[in-house]
């Protein structure tokens, strides 16, 4: 039993370093020699975990889609309010910490970047996950619409940044953020005699 927790240990390093290649030197550059250099394993050592880009690709997928899931479960599980907390959950694991930004969001980024890139018919597990999350997020306790409304904005500012179709100032994204979790809360909604901006 004792070497199976090293091999699972440097299976998640190369997947780390194949995430870090993607986000940082571009999808381009995801190697099997630039991956083994940044993780500091052998070319074989990578090879013998992860035998295609194939294989190393639907591997970053399944973590990021991991990852993800418990990121929202744990927002619902430390959220006390009924009302919206599963759409709230969504937001707040969709925007991470700090908001939208940082390693975690780079990483994640790196892993539907080189799906797409690559093996965009690997995407599957991706789409089997946006619509669990849209049956949560339609849970009853908020119009099903608003909701949807909700997490398609916040859907929106992750993919604008993913692709890379705009960089938005930290502090707007901060407080689109902030907005979106106080509309489930049925909060600081939209006052058309102030142009949207929340009524006192």
């Amino acid at each position: 039993m004792g070497p199976l927790p090293a091999t699972r240990d440097t299976r998640n390093v190369i997947l780390d370093a194949a995430e870090t290649v993607v986000a940082t030197m571009g999808v381009a550059t995801l190697t099997f020699d630039e991956v083994a250099r940044v993780a500091n394993v052998s070319k074989g050592g990578v090879l013998y975990h992860f035998p295609t880009k194939e294989a190393l690709t639907e591997a970053m997928i399944e973590r990021f889609i991991s990852r993800f899931d418990t990121a929202v479960e744990e927002a619902a599980a430390s959220d006390s309010a009924s009302i919206g907390r599963n759409i709230r959950a969504y937001v707040r694991a969709t925007m991470g910490e700090p908001p939208l930004t940082g390693e975690l969001f780079d990483r994640a980024n790196g892993a539907i970047t080189a799906a797409l890139a690559n093996f965009p018919e690997r995407l599957e597990p991706v789409r089997q996950q946006s619509a669990r999350s849209q049956s949560m997020i339609e849970d009853g306790t908020l119009d099903p619409i608003f909701a949807t409304i909700v997490r398609l904005a916040i859907d929106g500012m992750w993919l604008a940044e993913n692709f890379n179709l705009m960089r938005f100032d930290p502090n707007l994204k901060a407080a689109v953020g902030e907005r979106l979790i106080a509309w489930t809360k049925l909060q600081q909604m939209p006052d058309p005699k102030k142009g949207g901006a929340p009524a006192t």
